[in-house]
């Protein structure tokens, strides 16, 4: 591993040029709405447990904004794994989440950044993966919940404010994380399910995602959260900072 700071540095810049369309968080621009959809059907014990879809991808702060596409694939409880893509259908980025670990991949420049998600900065153009898990932690709907505000203890032990309209899970928010809003509620596979998210960070940063074409309950080989590290020279995450 080369340990040039100003290496790291450089390797750190372009990164960050991609890294930018993957800081999630979610919803088309100003037409997040909390009314849940006429048509949106409950089946029964149903949940979520993998999800496969395209995705577009976009990050506004007060000076800059910047907008990709690629594909988005989860598994329960804490598997992710993100592809950019570029206008020509290349890999320009690979993004894998593994519980608290996370690995970013730049392969077109052979390197690799990978540490837990608290060495990423709580502000700046990468928190936005610090509160992933909470960002896609979303209630089972329920459709005998009744449309209310309460505040909870959520799984990771913080205390959050959450908000339900006809059983549906609307948005969340908490002190450190920011403010997120689920909408676009729609039927997949029987399960409604929100295509857009939309997360405000607690310094007014704003990342968003859009679900396209979502497949639920997939089955995924079971290497396909895992990250081929072994061409490329891996730095520490931190060093994005």
């Amino acid at each position: 591993m080369l340990c040039n700071i100003s290496n790291i540095f450089m390797y750190s810049k372009s990164a960050r040029t991609v890294l930018l369309l993957l800081l999630m968080t979610v919803s088309l621009s100003g037409c997040l709405s909390g009314r849940i959809p006429a048509g949106v059907n409950y089946a029964a014990g149903t949940v979520v447990t993998s999800l496969s879809s395209n995705v577009s991808l976009s990050y506004r702060s007060t000076d800059r904004s910047v907008s990709g596409s690629g594909f988005f694939m989860y598994r329960k409880p804490n598997q992710m794994r993100v592809v950019i893509l570029s206008p020509f259908g290349s890999v320009l980025q690979e993004v894998y989440v593994s519980g608290e670990r996370v690995t970013i991949i730049d392969s077109g420049n052979g390197i690799a950044f990978s540490g837990v998600h608290t060495d990423l900065p709580v502000k700046g153009n990468f928190s936005g993966w610090r509160y992933i898990h909470w960002l896609i932690d979303i209630d089972s709907p329920d459709s005998s919940r009744r449309t209310a505000v309460v505040q909870r203890i959520n799984r990771f032990g913080e205390i959050e404010q959450a908000e339900y309209e006809d059983g549906l899970l609307v948005s969340k928010k908490t002190a450190e994380g920011g403010y997120v809003r689920y909408g676009g509620y729609t039927d997949i596979q029987g399960v409604p399910f929100p295509l857009n998210i939309r997360y405000e960070s607690a310094v007014g940063e704003t990342f968003t995602i859009t679900l396209e074409e979502p497949e639920i309950n997939v089955a995924f080989a079971e290497n396909a959260f895992i990250p081929d590290l072994g061409k490329l020279t891996v730095y520490p995450l931190s060093a994005l900072k």
